[in-house]
């Protein structure tokens, strides 16, 4: 049974292994120039960021948080390669969102901070997701393999207790054998 269990680990750690390296190569494959950035906005600052977009066929994703507890105005947009303004938003904390590009090109991203007295630290994420399907829905099937290292990792940890507690039991009937108790 230890036998087995050191198995489903081993196998657990392969499928995890294999899984993170298929998923980050899809994640790259999808954001050839991705923008993430942990920045810092002084008052009434801007930061400005772009990627290229090569392919229409997937969603824009914009998500921005706030690293502070603080409740500072901030302010996204985002313009397309015509010039055009493709979202605008004012946000305090977080902001997620996503956007169907109409056309190749260099998208550009600016964040500011709306607040006159108060800095904003802030994680900005700019680019394509590639769990996301075109309708916006988590695409599940991206997470098999985790879901599987999952699976094998807890069978793994269920057959090494009952490994040990049989272990422990045969080793106390060895102990025992051929004694005979008056």
């Amino acid at each position: 049974m230890l036998i087995i269990s050191g198995a489903l680990f081993l196998t657990s750690i392969i499928v995890f292994f294999m899984w993170g390296l298929s998923f980050s190569g899809m994640f790259i494959q999808n954001n050839p120039s991705l923008s993430t950035n942990q920045i810092t906005l002084d008052p009434l600052t801007a930061y400005n960021s772009s990627i290229f977009i090569n392919s229409t066929d997937k969603l824009l994703t914009i998500t921005i948080d706030s690293t502070d507890n603080a409740q500072t105005v901030l302010n996204e947009l985002v313009t397309a390669p015509n010039g055009k303004i493709v979202s605008n938003s004012t946000f305090q904390k977080t902001y997620f969102s996503t956007i169907t590009p109409n056309s190749t090109g260099r998208y550009d991203i600016s964040v500011f901070n709306m607040d006159q007295n108060n800095k904003a630290s802030v994680y900005l994420f700019f680019g394509n997701l590639p769990f996301l399907k075109d309708n916006g829905e988590i695409d599940l099937s991206s997470f098999g393999g985790l879901v599987l290292g999952v699976i094998l990792f807890i069978a793994g940890l269920v057959s090494f207790v009952i490994g040990i507690v049989l272990y422990l039991k045969d080793r106390n009937k060895e102990k025992y054998r051929g004694f005979i108790p008056r």
